[in-house]
């Protein structure tokens, strides 16, 4: 018999947390962040002067949004602080050459990667796929008035997900706010105009099912539509965000 290590692993599965900014376990990722007004400084140059400012050390990553003909200054693209003089003015000498515009938000930021924890992602739940949609899952409408936000098919449909919009014979209804059991879903909004029996509802996800994370060399990834039952081929520290009904992920140490 095969031994599956998976198997073995779930015993010590975690449910990870997913946040732009905490790692799986919950820990704070950045231990020291500090803002600065970027310069006008050429995509050739790799040091540039800001105003005074103490916080940013050598070992800092640099990330910044696009701004006007700056363009993104990512995590993945590993600028990192290789010399800093604090004089009248703080002279950053970066480890590689990046373009900043007058103005920019730029982001100088520590992380105790030291301490981060490794993890394997297996995907629980992976949603049924059809045609345009993310996700598509359909059924037989019963009756239902104007000016309520609840609306109950005739056979039960487990499929159904919350934040799943809701085509009425494909016109948009609503968005699907919690579930009350499977055959009874709760809007965000009121319906309009109602519902007429025998109509045929659609649910869907309007983006194919994701998750994106960060890995144990500090770059993001996103994995679009993995299937149910994979598990990551990477090492993970941190789930950013998950979308199009991927759900019950487990981390395994």
């Amino acid at each position: 018999m095969i031994r599956n290590y998976y198997t073995e692993a779930f015993k010590n599965g975690v449910v990870p947390v997913i946040s732009a900014t905490q790692l799986i376990d919950g820990t704070v990722k950045i231990t020291e962040s500090v803002a600065a007004a970027g310069v006008v400084n050429p995509a050739t140059s790799t040091t540039f002067a800001l105003i005074l400012n103490g916080g940013i050390q050598v070992g800092m990553y640099l990330t910044a949004p696009a701004s006007g003909a700056a363009p993104a200054i990512t995590i993945n693209d590993q600028v990192l602080v290789a010399a800093v003089v604090h004089a009248a003015q703080t002279t950053v000498t970066l480890n590689k050459p990046v373009q900043t515009v007058a103005g920019q938000a730029l982001t100088f930021f520590n992380v105790n990667q030291n301490s981060w924890r490794e993890y394997s992602l297996y995907i629980g739940t992976q949603p049924s796929q059809g045609n345009n949609f993310g996700s598509i899952t359909s059924g037989t409408a019963n009756l239902a008035a104007a000016n309520q936000n609840q609306i109950t098919i005739k056979v039960s449909n487990p499929y159904v997900q919350v934040g799943m919009t809701v085509y009425d014979d494909g016109v948009l209804i609503g968005t699907v706010l919690s579930i009350v059991n499977s055959s009874t879903f709760n809007l965000a909004a009121v319906l309009a105009a109602g519902v007429v029996a025998g109509s045929i509802l659609t649910f869907a996800f309007s983006v194919l099912p994701s998750v994106s994370v960060l890995t144990i060399d500090n770059r993001t990834v996103t994995f679009t539509n993995p299937a149910q039952g994979f598990v990551l081929p990477v090492s993970v520290v941190q789930i950013t965000g998950v979308a199009g009904g991927l759900s019950n992920i487990i981390a395994l140490n």
